[in-house]
């Protein structure tokens, strides 16, 4: 028998055919839902990358929304692709369950900000060189320069009341309005290293938070040691490799953080900043800049201090333990050797972990950062004593 033959088939009583390779589809139950009902109920099971804490695997960054729904039918495919509410609701879960996440959007709006800030820098220092070059029209321009800044200040005054106003009476959630503040920052201005389209700015939002604040990249001291978060300890590091180490993680810093002194938060190009001139012609930039700095004072002493990871548990490999600690004192001597204060900050989850070539055995490690309740069950099953 042919193929041909498979095709069809006659039946008993000499009528219609039936074609056997390709069956009548059967309308899924589901399709009886209206798409909106139908986003509801995934919603519920639309799980994202990092969301189930207490996995098996913590750097697995697999989720039903990502891995497993889109499988199910080619239905549940466009509804996952197409749709960004699943991000939202993820994001305002996440943001009200975990302080770890609600740091991360914060951060995610100060460095869209911070990116807006050095973008306006760049634009007055052109538009300036090019007054330089036409003397002539310079004291015009700067009259017409201040005119504006005093009017896009004053816009900006106002529109913040407004803003301020309307949080206020529609008595908004927390979250809701941090989601907010993430999403006007991305639209107004989008950070530097992503290009995001409005139906899917929440996963964007998702996306940078994971890659710039939960994964973590750095060099790493290896020492097995007990450590608790927020209780400092003192070292004195002087292997070649861990004095490379100090060097790399202190040279953003001024020469004085180097000798003992206090060590103060740093935002590249921002702080400290030595063009932006000291006649009143950049003031409303120091103004906004002023702003933001004052309205994240927490995120300066959290994130923008230099840190490394310690690995102070074995094995040195993927899903070990290890934390990250910030440089609160440091003293290096002529012969690079250093007298470091370190405070930990934060655990993760060794994701990668790889060998820096010719560094004399300097390891670098990338990892995943722990929330707040897994790092308490960590320190808590890690501090039980052993029975033999």
């Amino acid at each position: 028998m042919d193929m041909g033959d498979c095709q069809t088939r006659q039946s008993d009583d000499g009528g219609a055919t039936t074609d056997i390779m390709n069956p009548p589809t059967v309308p899924s139950s589901l399709s009886i839902f209206h798409e909106d009902i139908l986003l509801s109920i995934l919603s519920f099971v639309a799980d994202t990358p990092f969301e189930m804490a207490g996995h098996d695997n913590p750097t697995f960054g697999q989720s039903s929304l990502t891995h497993t729904l889109p499988l199910v039918s080619k239905q549940f495919h466009r509804l996952t692709k197409q749709h960004d509410i699943f991000w939202e609701n993820a994001l305002l879960r996440l943001v009200k369950k975990e302080h770890l996440w609600e740091d991360g959007m914060k951060r995610f709006v100060f460095d869209s900000k911070c990116d807006k800030i050095r973008s306006d820098i760049l634009k007055r220092n052109h538009n300036r060189n090019r007054r330089d070059k036409r003397t002539r029209n310079h004291q015009l321009q700067q009259q017409q320069t201040r005119a504006e800044a005093g009017a896009t200040t004053q816009t900006s005054a106002t529109s913040n009341i407004e803003n301020l106003k309307s949080e206020n009476s529609d008595n908004t959630a927390k979250e809701e309005a941090l989601l907010k503040q993430a999403c006007d920052a991305i639209e107004a201005y989008p950070p530097h290293n992503h290009t995001a389209s409005s139906s899917g700015i929440h996963q964007c939002i998702y996306k940078s938070i994971v890659n710039h604040h939960l994964r973590y990249q750095g060099p790493v001291f290896y020492m097995p040691s007990a450590i608790r978060l927020g209780s400092p300890y003192g070292l004195h590091f002087f292997e070649p490799r861990y004095r490379l180490l100090m060097s790399e993680v202190m040279a953003p810093y001024p020469v004085s953080a180097r000798r003992g002194e206090r060590i103060s938060p740093m935002v590249p190009s921002l702080i400290p900043n030595n063009s932006l001139r000291h006649n009143g012609d950049d003031d409303d930039i120091k103004a906004d800049l002023l702003n933001v700095l004052e309205q994240n004072q927490s995120l300066l002493g959290k994130y923008q201090l230099p840190t490394f990871i310690h690995a102070h548990q074995s094995p040195l490999r993927k899903n070990t333990p290890a934390t990250i600690v910030q440089v609160r004192q440091c003293m290096v001597s002529r012969d690079g050797s250093a007298d470091v204060y370190l405070e930990p900050i934060a655990y993760i989850w060794i994701d990668q972990v790889w060998e820096r070539t010719g560094t004399g055995g300097l390891y670098e490690a990338q990892g995943i950062r722990m929330g707040k309740e897994v790092s308490e069950s960590y320190e808590y099953y890690r501090d039980l004593p052993r029975t033999i």
